[in-house]
C-alpha cells in the first residue's frame, strides 16, 4: 500500500479537543484543587504532563507501519488481561469509593481497562479479518472475537465497572457490524446484551438506584439524584453564552466530579449553550474522519481498526454526554480526551495515534464494499 501524509482535519480537530480539554480542566478543577492541595493548578499540571506524553506516543503510532498494528494486537491483549487480574489483587490494585479500577505505580495510576478497550478493538480485527470467509457461521465468525470481549468484559466487571464494560460491548458489537456479521446474529446479540445487562443492574442496589434516579432525578435530591441535578442547574444558568471562562459557581464544591465525569456540565455553565454545541461539533467531526478513513482504507484490517477507534470515541462521548444531560443513567464514563484523566487521555491519544496512521494508507475513493445479505457478506467481487 502506498503511503501519503496522515490526515491533517483529524489531527487538528484532536488538537482542539485536547487543548480545550485542558482549558476546562484547569478551569473546573482549580477550586477543589486549592481546596485539597492548597494549589489550584495541581490537576491542571499533572493533565498536561498526561498529555505531553500521550502526543509523544500518537506520534509514535503516526510512524508505525501497518504490519506493526497488526502484529502488536496478540501481545496487546494478553498484556491487558494481566493487568486486569493485576487489578483484582489485594494491595496490587487501588480501591477507590469501593471500586478497585487502578494500579498504583508511585507518582501516577494506571486504570487497566481504558487499554482493555484498545487492545480488544486490534485482537477483534485481527481475528474478524482472519475469518473473513467464515462470518457466516457464528462459531467460527462471530463467537472468537465475542470470545475475547467477554474474558475482557468479565475482569471489568469484577472491578466493578459497568459502564467502560458497555463500551467495550458496544465497541465490539460495532466492529462486527462493520465486519459483515449476519444480521440474525447481531439482532441475537443485542437481545442477549439488553437482558445481561439487565440483570446486572437488578443484581446490585446502587445500579438499580442510578437507573431510578435517571427516571427522576428529584425524588432524591439531596442523595442519589443531587449530582445530576446539580448539572441540570449548571445548564440552566449557563444560557446561550456562559458566564465566561472561570466564573462558573457549579464548581464550587456544588457540583461533584466536576473536572472528570461531569466537567460538561461545567463547560455549559461557563461558556453556554453554544460552546457546549461547539464540543459536541467537534465530536461529530472526529466521528466523521474515523468513519472516512476507515471506508478508504484498502486494508480489512486496517479498516476495521479504524472503525473500532471512532466507535470507541464516539461511544464514550455519546454515554457521558447522555448521563450528564439526563438523557442517560449515570455511568461514570469520561469525556474522552476532555475530562480529568491520565490514563483516558493516553489511551485515547494512542488510539488516535492509530487513527492517523491508517488514515496515510487511504484512497481517494471509497473502497467498494461486498454486497450485504441476511445471512452476512455475499463476497462477490465488486
Amino acid at each position: 500500500m502506498q503511503r501519503h501524509r496522515p490526515d491533517f482535519l483529524l489531527f487538528f480537530i484532536i488538537l482542539c479537543l485536547v487543548s480545550g480539554g485542558l482549558t476546562m480542566v484547569y478551569s473546573a478543577s482549580s477550586v477543589t484543587a486549592f481546596t485539597d492541595f492548597g494549589r489550584a493548578s495541581y490537576f491542571f499540571i499533572r493533565q498536561c504532563i498526561w498529555a505531553g506524553l500521550g502526543f509523544v506516543v500518537m506520534l509514535l503510532f503516526m510512524q508505525q507501519s501497518a504490519r506493526g498494528l497488526h502484529r502488536m494486537a496478540k501481545p496487546l491483549f494478553m498484556i491487558s488481561v494481566l493487568l486486569l487480574i493485576a487489578v483484582a489483587i489485594p494491595h496490587i490494585g487501588t480501591s477507590v469509593n469501593g471500586a478497585r479500577r487502578w494500579l498504583d505505580l508511585g507518582p501516577v495510576s494506571l486504570q487497566p481497562s481504558e487499554l482493555a478497550v484498545l487492545a480488544v478493538i486490534l485482537y477483534g480485527s485481527y481475528l474478524l479479518d482472519k475469518n473473513e470467509h467464515h462470518l457466516t457461521r457464528f462459531r467460527t465468525g462471530v463467537l472468537p472475537p465475542l470470545a475475547i470481549t467477554l474474558i475482557i468484559f468479565a475482569l471489568i466487571m469484577l472491578e466493578p465497572d459497568l459502564g467502560t464494560g458497555m463500551i467495550v460491548m458496544g465497541t465490539v458489537f460495532c466492529l462486527l457490524f462493520l465486519g459483515g456479521a449476519p444480521l440474525r446474529h447481531l439482532a441475537g446479540l443485542v437481545s442477549a446484551g439488553a437482558s445481561g445487562i439487565g440483570l446486572l443492574i437488578l443484581l446490585e442496589p446502587y445500579r438499580l438506584s442510578r437507573l431510578t434516579v435517571f427516571l427522576n432525578p428529584w425524588r432524591d435530591p439531596h442523595g442519589d439524584g443531587y449530582q445530576i441535578i446539580q448539572a441540570f442547574y449548571a445548564f440552566a444558568s449557563g444560557g446561550w453564552f456562559g458566564r465566561g471562562l472561570g466564573y462558573g459557581v457549579g464548581k464550587y464544591l456544588w457540583l461533584p466530579e466536576s473536572h472528570t465525569d461531569f466537567i460538561f456540565a461545567v463547560i455549559a455553565e461557563e461558556l453556554g449553550a453554544v460552546g457546549a454545541m461547539a464540543l459536541v461539533a467537534l465530536f461529530g467531526l472526529y466521528i466523521w474522519r474515523g468513519l472516512w478513513i476507515s471506508l478508504r482504507v484498502p486494508d480489512r484490517f486496517l479498516s476495521l481498526v479504524a472503525g473500532g477507534i471512532t466507535a470507541m470515541v464516539g461511544l464514550s462521548a455519546f454515554v457521558n454526554l447522555g448521563a450528564v444531560t439526563g438523557i442517560l443513567p449515570v455511568t461514570g464514563v469520561p469525556l474522552p480526551f476532555i475530562s480529568y484523566g491520565g490514563s483516558s487521555l493516553l489511551i485515547k491519544l494512542a488510539a488516535s495515534g492509530m487513527l492517523l496512521n491508517i488514515s496515510r494508507y487511504t484512497r481517494a475513493k471509497a473502497v467498494p464494499e461486498p454486497a450485504y445479505t441476511a445471512s452476512g457478506p455475499s463476497h462477490r467481487p465488486a
